[in-house]
Formats: structure tokens, sequence, C-alpha cells
């Protein structure tokens, strides 16, 4: 049996290694990296928007065992310039006009490597009390552009996906006591799926989901929500929850917040809203109108880094009564006493699923300082214009049909070729535009992603991208007219 080493033979043994570089190689590796993505955003506009490559291709670029010896840096970035940054989509291009783009400033790029270089723990006032106080404010700012009131408080989230399960969590235990087996939710057939993940997550079966079918404009109808209310009280089952749409991801669709949120309020359901990127048009005098009855929710989504300019990964949770993510969340375990804190000083890690995050505000508070909210106010309108711009600038084309008219930031169409078309019209133009998506893609000059609505497939084409100019919309029109004619051909 092997006796433990002496004090001395250890103190000869320790080397005092450290993975720290020399300041000049911190320096020049620094300038390499900002050089670089200067000269990104230059060039952008006008470059290709990357690529998708099989497993297989991946596999052979990057398969390697783990590395024991110790490498360049600059080796190291050559290898990501080459092999990793051409074979991915640019999000943030200005004719990526897909699902719902991210396009950060420059200003909020910087604030990220601030963080990584400051490496904040955001979890507990001791640890942040400045970032924690960010944080409060960037909520503040948030809460007075939707109009909710001074006692509401959320926290900034990796993005929708988990906001929508944090609010919702929120709900479950302040309505039902956690105890969900006879509780109902309804929401719109044009919600985003993350909100059935949430409700899978939190216990909730399939049957327990009340989907209520959208009217012609893909707005959850208010009527047949009272409906289906009706029924289920008379079933013995409890109303507990509905979801309202500020913005869909089909079509940009805007739910009649006012009279659901009424509704919720006279059946004493939770009013939940997920505004994930729509909720940023709150800034707007336009936008405020459209999303009118938001304000009546009991919490709210919202994502920063949709269309506010804010790099991955910043989503919003907002609840009215802010006490109750306190109540849901905070939990004190004995090596936590040391910094627990009263409510003023709030540690955030009581608010959410997370004890260890990211310092996440800093990227919009330092966003929001830089440049104003009147520009950013300016910059939402001309997103707006732009895709007001488009839909009637395609519409002037005979091959194009706007199927939904644009709604913050998205509108939807088709192409119809000339000519005598099939018997099965419907099946033939769904693939014509599914074949006009893939060319697109394929292209590498524009990017487009193509949903169902009813029946019928369609192209979404979503305007949020601070960089697009009129110039984007133009070329885009010709690539479809383009891409169209060939896969009608084909």
């Amino acid at each position: 049996m092997s006796s433990k080493p002496s004090l001395k033979e250890l103190e000869s043994k320790i080397k005092d290694l450290s993975l720290e570089f020399d300041p000049a190689l911190m320096r020049q590796a620094g300038y390499r990296v900002v050089d670089w993505m200067v000269e990104r955003q230059m060039r952008l506009p006008g470059s290709a928007m990357g690529q998708e490559l099989p497993r297989g291709e991946t596999e052979a670029l990057l398969r390697e065992t783990m590395p024991e010896e110790q490498g360049d840096f600059n080796r190291v970035f050559d290898e990501y310039l080459e092999k990793i940054a051409p074979n991915s989509v640019p999000v943030d291009h200005p004719r990526f006009f897909a699902f719902v783009p991210s396009a950060p400033t420059f200003v909020s790029m910087l604030a990220d490597a601030l963080v990584a270089g400051s490496n904040i723990f955001a979890g507990t006032w001791f640890e942040s009390s400045g970032p924690s106080q960010v944080e409060i404010i960037v909520i503040d700012w948030f809460k007075r552009m939707l109009g909710l009131p001074s006692e509401a408080a959320g926290l900034l989230v990796s993005g929708g996906s988990v906001a929508n399960l944090t609010a919702l969590a929120v709900a479950r235990r302040e309505i039902l006591a956690d105890e969900s087996s006879h509780a109902v939710v309804y929401l719109s057939d044009q919600s985003h799926a993350s909100i059935d993940r949430a409700l899978r997550l939190l216990g909730f079966r399939a049957e327990q989901l009340r989907r209520i079918s959208s009217d012609a404009s893909f707005r959850l109808r208010p009527n047949n929500f009272r409906d289906e209310i009706e029924r289920d009280l008379a079933a013995g089952r409890r109303p507990f929850a509905v979801v309202a749409n500020a913005g869909t991801t089909n079509t940009g669709a805007i739910d009649p917040m006012e009279e659901i949120g009424a509704m919720a309020r006279q059946y004493g359901l939770w009013f939940h809203v997920d505004a994930a990127y729509g909720g940023f048009a709150a800034l707007t005098e336009r936008g405020r109108r459209l999303l009118s009855g938001i304000e009546r929710a009991d919490s709210v989504v919202l994502d920063p880094h949709k269309w506010f300019y804010c790099g991955y990964e910043a989503g919003c949770v907002i609840v009215r009564s802010g006490r109750l993510l306190r109540e849901t969340f905070k939990i004190l375990p004995e090596y936590m006493t040391d910094v627990a804190r009263e409510e003023r000083e709030v540690n955030f890690c009581d608010y959410g699923v997370q004890l260890t995050r990211a310092f996440r505000a800093l990227k919009v508070w330092m966003t929001v300082k830089t440049f104003g909210a009147r520009r950013l106010r300016e910059i939402l309108d001309q997103c707006m214009d732009l895709t007001e711009y488009a839909a009637r600038l395609f519409q002037e084309s005979p091959r194009i049909e706007i199927i939904t008219p644009p709604s913050l930031g998205v509108f939807s169409f088709r192409y119809v070729p000339g000519g005598v078309h099939p018997a099965d019209r419907e099946g033939y133009l769904n693939r014509i535009n599914s074949g006009l998506v893939k060319r697109a893609i394929a292209s590498r000059r524009i990017v487009l992603s193509t949903t169902r609505l009813g029946t019928r497939t369609v192209i979404r084409f979503c305007v949020l991208n601070h960089r697009t100019k009129i110039a984007d919309i133009r070329e885009a029109l010709r690539l479809i007219e383009q891409f169209g004619q060939e896969a009608a051909a084909g």
C-alpha cells in the first residue's frame, strides 16, 4: 500500500502551470479576431450565404482524436476560418429572409466579448451587483415598452423556448399549485412549437391542449376560444391558461389580445403572450397600436436576439406579478447561505432554472445606450416599410400571388407559373414553390423558407435585418422569378 507523498514532495512536484498567454500574444490574437469580425461585416452584403455540408463531409473535414500536444492559436484560428465558418449559413446576411433572422450590431458582438473576457457569474447579487442592476434596468425598459406595471419582473434567458417554459412554469404553480392532471391550455393553431414542448416538459398531455382554429388572417378566434372553455367547464375540466401570439412565425399574425385578455380575466385563466420577435414593434407608434392588449398579459416572452439586434443567446421572460418568479424558482441550499439576499438585491438564480448564468443583459444595455431608442425605433419602422415595399413590388409580378399581407415584418406568397396547370393545381403549385426555395438556397445568393397554410405550401418573406436595403428586395424578386421559372420548367 503506497504512502501519501510528504508536503515537501508535493511542493517539489507542483510546477505552477497555467493556461495564460503572453500579453503580446493575447493582443495579437485579439486584434486578428476583431479584424476578421470587422472584415466579415464589411463584405457580408456581397458574400455568398455559406453552405451546408453532409455529415460525412464534416466528419472528414474535422474529425480527430483529442489533441495531446499544445497547438498554435493562429493555426487553430486558420482552421476555424477554413473549415468551420464557411460551412454555416449567415442568418445576419441582408438577403436572409427565412425563418426569423438575427442581425446583431457590432456593439452587441463587442459586449459578448466583454462578457467572455470578464467571465461574470450573473446568478447572484453577491457576485454581480453591477451586472444584476443592469439586468433589472433592461427588464424595466421592456416593461415600460409593453405597458406592464411596475411590479412586473423578469430575467434574460437563452431564448424563446426557455422563456415560454419559465412563464408557463410560473403559471402552473400560481393557478394550479403544480397539480395539472385536469387542467386545459388554450392556444392557436399558429402557436410556436416551443409552447408544445414547454407544456410537455411541465407534464401536460396532448389531450390537455386545445388548439383553437384561426381565422382567415390566421388569428385566434375569440368565439371559438369561449366555446372551448364552456365545453371544458361543463365536462368538469379546469381551464388554466391561454397563449396568444404577438407575431406568429408563419405569417406575423397578431391575435386579438384585448378580447383574449378580457376573456382570460373573466374565466380566471393565466394570459400568456408569445411576443418573441414581434413584441419589439411596441417601441414604435404603429407597433404599439397593433399590439394593443399586450399590457393585459400575465406573462410575456421577448427575444432580443431577433428584432432587437443582439447576438445569440438573448431571450426574455416578464411576469406581471414579479414575486411569482421567486416563489416558483427560489430554493436555498446550505451552500448558498452566504449569497442569500433580500428581494431588493435580486439573485437572478431565484427567478429561473439557471444558477450559473451569463451576463446576457450587457449586449442589450450597450446596444440601447449606444444607438438610443429613437434610432432603434427608426430601424424597426424601416423594416416594416421594407416589408410593405417588398409585398407591393412582388404583387406587380404576374407570377407572384400574395397569400398573407405584411404583418410585423412578415408576409407570405407563392409563385404561380403561367400556362395550363394540371388537374391537381394545388399539389402542382406546392411542388413548384418547394422547388423554388430549394433552388434559392442552393444558389447561396438568397435564403427563403416555406411553410404550410392549410393545404398550401407558401413562401415566407421576413424582413427584420437592419442591413437589408431596397436593392436587396429588388434582387430578391429577380431571383425568385428566375428560380420559379426554373422550378416550373423542371
